[in-house]
């Protein structure tokens, strides 16, 4: 009667409650924390700081004002204005939008960021309650055999040797879903933190996100220019060239406008402007500048290539990630979990025959059950890796 009460709970299926939560998509997530994130609104002011300061790219010196006795004989005010060629004033507002680029693309690469943490998170609070619900089915029917084994031995029908080994595999399970939920819990809080809901969250169920063929595994160098940060250096040379030609624009002569009169106070009013150029005599200041804005071009070039080199390498092995963790993934669904059912079905058979006791059955059960917990994670592994593989693409 035992046996066939086991058996029975054996080919049953053990499932949590239906919640009445609301379910939070992966996409939801997201768009909540990416609202809710002090980052990313810090990243958008900075935006916004880099344009206020586009109105005074073309800033002109203060003009001066004197009120002086050019002859001796009477006051008189004058005033001057200079200015640099007009170049450099275009230039100046070039770069300064150059500059908004850069602030655009550090806020692209925050948003980057923390999706890929959020994303993350998810598939992990995925794979987290996946794998609880996976411990329930065993922490249930193992605590039924315990109970069962107890009684069989009360009853004189088996060694305390069974007994002793059902309630070990009991609390071992027992203990390992305990952790699970403590860690689903953990998740839930940090996303909830992320996202800034307050209510309990219930994510979507563990599923492969995307199957291999949908993905371009082939490394071409130039997908790699959609990465965020290889975007920014890719911004930042721009600014380093536009910084080269306002450098050298200011090599270039400067105006001066301005109205005095210097001779008696009839002077005719005509004859009191006065017109000035500057004279940039002091050239090897002007080269120094210019030397340095182009040896800063070529150290973000050097970078550039070097991160390009780092992606290039990250996204090979994240490539092969992605097909092996595919082929782990295969091979569960093709012959893994099918032979697991197997083992778990012989056993039973066995079990309620008399064949084999609570020790064998319990260790069958302990290595099919393993088969389905290694599912979960080949799962969790390949998404992860496409996870991986987006954010160096820049697809997130």
């Amino acid at each position: 009667m035992f046996r066939y009460s086991i058996i029975v709970f054996l080919a049953g299926v053990i499932s949590f409650s239906a919640s009445a939560q609301q379910v939070l998509t992966e996409e939801e997530a997201v768009s909540k924390a990416l609202a809710n994130n002090k980052n990313i609104q810090a990243a958008s002011l900075q935006v916004k700081q880099q344009q206020q300061l586009l109105k005074s790219a073309i800033n002109l010196p203060n003009p001066e004002f004197f009120w002086e006795s050019p002859t001796g004989n009477f006051y008189t005010g004058s005033i001057t204005q200079s200015f640099e060629f007009p170049t450099v004033y275009s230039n100046q507002y070039r770069l300064q939008k150059q500059q908004i680029g850069v602030a655009q693309k550090e806020k692209q690469l925050t948003e980057a960021e923390l999706k890929y943490r959020v994303k993350v998170l998810y598939l992990e609070i995925q794979y987290a309650d996946s794998l609880a619900s996976q411990l329930y089915i065993q922490d249930t029917l193992y605590e039924k055999i315990k109970l069962s084994a107890i009684r069989q031995f009360n009853a004189g029908q088996i060694d305390y040797l069974q007994q002793t080994f059902a309630e070990t595999q009991y609390g071992e399970i027992h203990n390992q879903y305990q952790q699970s939920l403590v860690r689903a819990s953990s998740l839930k809080a940090q996303l909830q933190w992320f996202t800034g809901i307050k209510d309990p969250i219930t994510v979507e169920p563990l599923a492969i996100s995307l199957s291999q063929v949908q993905l371009s595994l082939v490394l071409d160098s130039t997908a790699l220019f959609a990465n965020p940060a290889l975007q920014i250096l890719q911004q930042q040379e721009n600014v380093a060239k536009q910084n080269i030609a306002l450098q050298k624009s200011k090599a270039l002569p400067g105006l001066a406008f301005g109205y005095f009169n210097q001779g008696e106070r009839d002077t005719k009013w005509l004859n009191r402007f006065r017109v000035g150029v500057t004279i940039p005599l002091w050239f090897g200041q002007y080269k120094s500048n210019i030397n340095a804005a182009k040896t800063e071009q070529q150290v973000i070039q050097s970078k550039q290539q070097g991160l390009q080199q780092d992606l290039s390498a990250q996204t090979i092995n994240t490539n092969s990630e992605i097909r092996t963790n595919w082929q782990s993934v295969q091979y569960y669904q093709q012959t893994g979990l099918r032979k697991a059912q197997e083992v778990i079905t012989t056993s039973q058979r066995f079990f309620v025959s008399g064949e084999i006791d609570y020790i064998s059955l319990l260790r069958n059960s302990n290595d099919a059950y393993t088969v389905y917990q290694k599912y979960l994670e080949a799962v969790r592994n390949y998404n992860l890796s496409v996870i991986n593989h987006k954010y160096l693409m820049g697809q997130l």
